[in-house]
């Protein structure tokens, strides 16, 4: 018999914790349920270092659930029962970890849990919105259109996200290059000709003086550089996770030149997006608004909104609310449009593809205009190098 820690709660919304011996998990969930419990979560009392590595190394991927999703929308979209498309599912697996964790909701949903329940088991896979969806779609009888759209939104949005990382790779790699270039320089290059300019004994340039101090900086101080990177990195982000911080760090964000426009919208494309999804599938503007929310990473948006949710608490209009100075003008008319005509959902759409679209012109200017100003940089750099070197060398020969 093996033991099992879980939550779960009762008909009357109560959660009960504790652990249950069981032959296996799905016997335990079955004992659950017998008592009158909804399981929550289930897991093994005892978690090994091997079970912990497997769950390290077979971490399911954002592709990963997106696949998942589109197969499982067209399985169900087709007719399949819930059951058998899960343990198709299953078997076409190669992750070993959401083989696994199918293994387990086809259990459940045979046990009489909902496809929702099952997935609210493993947070780790399955965030919050999609659960919302997910249960949204099982109470208003709509799975099937429910998963279309949401395998919808999650490719879109995969694919924004690769466009943006895409548009940005070649800047990042000749940046990093000229930073390795710049360390192999200062620790074996600049030493040796050091020397040789310290047995001629003659005044150096003043460019010379400059790179020899950078590389002896480099020579004597590597560990303070080092320490103090490091430092600077951990105290920003215990900064950044102070209330105060990490208003101050995500305003700072979105004032950046271009990037932080870049920021914005890659913001607002999903926040459209998600709140599409979710009016789409019937969740109450209310509700929505609360999980939107949970959902935004920086704290100046994340404020707004919990600022519209009190008005809209009070019966105020949710595009009334947006009209400050951290939506754009765009958005709350569109949505007044969209409460007016009694189609929010596809104003949301119609906003998320503008905005993407708008992200995807500003990165691809960002990464034109960045090219020539590497190529600047990289110049003036290798300009200054080459005149620290060559200036002493021409003073030498000239000077005999």
């Amino acid at each position: 018999m093996a033991e099992y820690t879980y939550k779960a709660k009762d008909l009357k919304g109560v959660e009960h914790i504790g652990e249950i011996k069981a032959s296996d998990q799905h016997m335990a969930a079955l004992v659950l349920r017998k008592r009158g419990l909804v399981v929550i979560t289930l897991s093994s009392g005892k978690t090994s270092t091997l079970g912990f590595l497997d769950q390290f190394f077979n971490k399911v991927s954002f592709t990963e659930l997106v696949v998942m999703t589109r197969q499982l929308a067209t399985m169900v979209s087709s007719g399949l029962v819930l059951s058998q498309a899960i343990d198709i599912l299953e078997e076409q697996q190669t992750n070993k970890r959401l083989k696994k964790i199918l293994g387990e909701m086809s259990q459940d949903i045979k046990g009489g849990l909902s496809l929702a329940q099952s997935m609210g088991k493993f947070p780790e896979v399955f965030p919050h919105l999609y659960i919302n969806l997910i249960k949204s779609g099982e109470t208003s009888g709509k799975l099937d259109k429910v998963l279309m759209q949401m395998a919808d939104g999650l490719e879109k949005d995969r694919e924004f996200k690769a466009r943006i990382k895409g548009a940005l790779i070649y800047p990042v790699i000749v940046i990093s290059m000229m930073v390795v270039v710049m360390i192999i320089m200062m620790v074996f290059v600049i030493p040796r000709l050091t020397n040789l300019y310290e047995q001629s004994e003659m005044e150096l340039p003043l460019p010379t003086k400059i790179l020899i101090g950078v590389s002896n900086l480099f020579l004597n101080y590597w560990w303070l550089m080092i320490a103090i990177v490091i430092g600077g990195v951990i105290g920003i982000n215990r900064w950044s996770k102070t209330p105060d911080g990490q208003v101050r760090l995500d305003s700072l964000k979105l004032k950046i030149p271009v990037a932080g426009k870049i920021i914005a919208y890659s913001i607002l494309t999903n926040f459209n997006r998600t709140f599409g999804l979710l009016v789409s599938a019937g969740i109450p503007l209310l509700e929505a608004i609360g999980i939107v929310t949970e959902q935004i990473d920086n704290s100046v948006y994340k404020t707004s909104l919990k600022n519209a949710y009190k008005g809209v608490e009070r019966g105020l209009a949710f595009s009334s609310l947006l009209q400050d100075n951290v939506f754009p003008r765009l958005i709350p008319q569109m949505i007044k449009v969209g409460e007016e005509t009694g189609k929010v959902d596809e104003i949301f759409f119609k906003l998320a593809d503008y905005f993407e679209s708008e992200t995807d012109h500003l990165v691809k200017n960002l990464t034109v205009a960045i090219e020539p100003v590497v190529l600047v940089i990289l110049g003036i750099g290798v300009g200054f190098v080459v005149m620290s070197i060559i200036l002493p060398i021409y003073k030498l020969t000239t000077s005999f």
